[in-house]
């Protein structure tokens, strides 16, 4: 079980961007946070496998 608190943490992000988001949170039944992680690490894995 993973027992680290959640950091909080601020970004800008594009307006068109966020609509595009909140419309497949709201498809997926899925919160925009839930979504913004898995996006970041989508990112870290691709990025590790090119490594």
């Amino acid at each position: 079980m993973n027992t680290k608190k959640p950091i909080d943490t601020r970004f800008r992000l594009k307006p068109e961007l966020h609509e595009l988001l909140k419309e497949k949170a709201k498809k997926e039944e899925r919160s925009l946070n839930y979504l913004m992680n898995k996006a970041v690490e989508l990112l870290l894995k691709q990025e590790s496998a090119k490594a």
